[in-house]
């Protein structure tokens, strides 16, 4: 399944924990493009009944905390749980393409090269933040180094998401800076590919 459509933009936007995915876009939603975040389209079909069995028997608990656990330290299992959701999540997404409005479509897929999914976009996006920046977010957020780690090797490294995309955003400085950066890019794009 490809979300590419004729006279449109599609982007997936991509990058590692706490490169600023989600404050990105919503500076595109403001900038008046159609976004969608897997993150959230992931939580909203795991509370669905029927995916909430499979889930709790494949991991074999309800308890959310030691689900992540699970799904952050063995491979396996992840896996398991990708091959569940991923396809539910692509279907939902070309479901909610159909009735976007706005010719440029930014979609937030966090495991966007891991899935293979890059060509089911026009042009994928990048995310990447210096090591000393991402520590200062974390500790912001209360998570531990350990945590952090665990959570990085369930995903490309973020050099190899930036040598993998088309356009690579570093998001180093304030959340007012990245939008700047959105908002510069999502006005060239526009003309670029001749969308608004």
């Amino acid at each position: 399944m490809n979300f590419k459509t004729r006279n449109t933009l599609t982007v997936g936007l991509t990058g590692g924990i706490l490169c600023g995915k989600s404050t990105a876009l919503r500076a595109w939603h403001q900038a008046s493009a159609f976004v969608l975040s897997c993150d959230e389209l992931v939580r909203e079909i795991s509370a669905r009944p029927s995916v909430q069995k499979k889930i709790q028997v494949l991991l074999g608990s309800t308890d959310r905390a030691a689900q992540a656990r699970q799904v952050f330290t063995q491979t396996q299992t992840r896996r398991k749980l990708e091959q569940l959701l991923h396809p539910l999540v692509e279907k939902e997404i070309a479901c909610r393409l159909k009735s976007a409005k706005a010719c440029v479509r930014v979609i937030e897929v966090p495991l966007l090269f891991e899935a293979d999914w890059q060509d089911k976009f026009d042009l994928t996006i990048a995310l990447v933040a210096p090591q000393k920046t991402l520590a200062a977010r974390a500790k912001k957020r209360g998570l531990t180094q350990t945590d952090l780690l665990k959570r990085r090797k369930a995903q490309f490294s973020q050099e190899q998401k930036a040598a993998l995309a088309d356009i690579c955003i570093i998001n180093d400085r304030s959340t007012k800076e990245l939008v700047v950066k959105v908002e510069a890019l999502q006005h060239a794009l526009s003309k670029i590919y001749n969308v608004k």
